[in-house]
């Protein structure tokens, strides 16, 4: 059934030249950095770009974009209104559209990151062997953790909040205070080498993500019980 259920969302991305064009006009972005770096001289290209314009702008809008697109630009009520006016219940509509957006987000991400890593890798980044493995995990695991985040954000009213999270992720998430615990970027920010968000480890931030990435869509399928 949730199978069934997630055509609906993985046609809109197929098929929406929106949902391409986003992911075009930021892997054009996270390259040119790259290319920008490396043609620098930079040492540390891949730890400069990644905590940078990967890490603040490209991995959020990616992910900001393929959920936007997965719902078909609208909120997700609105987005699953469709199956459910056709019978499906609610939250295995909305579960399985955030699941479509969650690993389209994961997938795009972590090739991106991967992408970055070896095109702005410098002389004194870590080895390439273990430095491109890394990136893909996190642009992978933080390109799931915010799609999940605004997926919540796209469960409230009429999808508007998708934005407001976005803000609130970009001011909180910057800082290390208590705050960038509950959102994606705080976590992403200390596993690409930035500062650790309320002192955690990395490891801890790692399973905070993960965390992150459930409680985020529990509360989404909370949201729309009664879509």
């Amino acid at each position: 059934m949730t199978l069934t259920l997630a055509r609906v969302p993985a046609l809109r991305l197929i098929r929406t030249p929106r949902a391409w064009l986003s992911v075009f006009v930021w892997t054009v972005i996270a390259i040119a950095s790259a290319v920008v770096v490396k043609s620098q001289g930079s040492t540390t290209g891949a730890d400069h770009v990644m905590r940078g314009a990967f890490g603040v702008v490209v991995l959020p809008l990616v992910a900001y974009g393929i959920v936007g697109s997965a719902l078909g630009g609208a909120g997700l009520r609105r987005g699953i209104r469709g199956v459910v006016a056709l019978g499906a219940a609610p939250r295995p509509a909305a579960l399985a559209t955030i699941l479509v957006a969650l690993a389209s987000a994961a997938l795009v991400c972590s090739l991106l990151a991967g992408l970055v890593c070896v095109l702005a890798h410098g002389a004194q980044d870590p080895p390439l062997s273990r430095d491109l493995p890394t990136s893909i995990w996190i642009g992978a695991l933080g390109g799931a953790a915010y799609a999940a985040y605004f997926s919540a954000g796209s469960a409230i009213g009429k999808g508007a909040m998708r934005g407001v999270f976005l803000a609130f992720d970009w001011i909180v998430g910057a800082g290390a205070g208590v705050g960038s615990v509950f959102v994606p970027r705080g976590h992403v920010t200390s596993l690409l080498g930035g500062s650790l968000a309320a002192d955690l480890s990395q490891r801890t931030s790692s399973v905070f993500l993960a965390v992150i990435c459930a409680a985020y869509v529990a509360l989404a399928l909370l949201l729309t019980r009664r879509a």
